[in-house]
């Protein structure tokens, strides 16, 4: 969906040039709301041109449009707000709901992969800069998710290029302390230093992860961008903690917190 800046002059009204306003359209997600005095609440956006924003959302008066039901997670948006460039709080001019991913709020096991992605999304992004690559992957994994077989393994995928997106690769080409070359028989990850270690560098490091074959084929094979299909056979499970526990560690030292949502995944 194009966006667009509506620049809105009210000069005509006799307000100094500084008072012009904005329109900001784009397609958008609700990452999460809370309240504002007695009626009114805040919605946090993730938009596709604009980033993360805050906008007030008023009371609806109208008794046809519920506007309340249309600021949840989960579902994309064509969301219009307003006000002065730069400014921390903007305002809801409309919204309409473009596609609601209803198989998400009518599953509660993807429900709370839906809302543990959006926590990542809103923890792994910062006010007005836009994101265009992370919403994408987001919009996209969302309709995957409605669409999987295999859910926990999606979520690998999208922490990966989440991770990837955000500047933090996991290191599995060379040592992450020494940069040397890694032996073959190198299988210890160090969430600290973001990578895998050398043999020597793994007896130096404090808590660290051990890394089966199997785990370490599929974080290199995702890196490197063939997750178009699923592995050729399907991964044991105890591969699948392996990677959740790796992943899971490496993302809470990047992001420096525990997300909420992870205890909600695992219910």
């Amino acid at each position: 969906m194009l966006s667009c800046v509506i620049w809105a002059s009210e000069r005509g009204k006799g307000c100094a040039p500084e008072e012009d306003v904005a329109l900001y359209r784009s397609a958008a997600f609700v990452l999460h709301t809370y309240k504002l005095a007695e009626t009114d609440q805040i919605v946090v956006l993730f938009t596709q041109e604009f980033g993360k924003l805050r906008a007030v959302a008023r009371r609806s008066h109208s008794p046809r449009r519920h506007v309340a039901s249309y600021y949840q997670p989960l579902m994309l948006l064509n969301a219009i707000v307003y006000g002065r460039p730069g400014q921390a709080l903007y305002r809801m001019h409309s919204v309409d709901i473009l596609q609601a991913l209803r198989p998400l709020h009518e599953d509660f096991g993807l429900l709370r992969c839906g809302l543990y992605m959006t926590e990542l999304i809103d923890v792994a992004t910062h006010e007005r800069e836009p994101a265009p690559e992370l919403f994408i992957l987001f919009h996209q994994t969302l309709e995957q998710l409605a669409q999987t077989s295999d859910a926990m393994l999606l979520l690998r995928r999208f922490e990966l290029q989440l991770l990837t997106a955000i500047g933090y690769t996991p290191q599995l080409l060379y040592c992450a302390q020494c940069t040397r070359d890694l032996e073959a028989r190198a299988h210890t990850f160090s969430p600290r230093l973001g990578g895998l270690l050398c043999t020597t560098c793994a007896s130096t490091v404090r808590q660290t992860l051990t890394v089966s074959p199997e785990a370490l084929t599929y974080l290199r094979r995702t890196l490197a961008g063939d997750t178009t299909v699923e592995p050729p056979t399907p991964l044991a499970a105890t591969v699948q903690q392996e990677l959740e526990r790796l992943l899971h560690a490496h993302l809470t030292f990047c992001l420096g917190r525990e997300l909420k949502s992870y205890a909600f995944l695992h219910l």
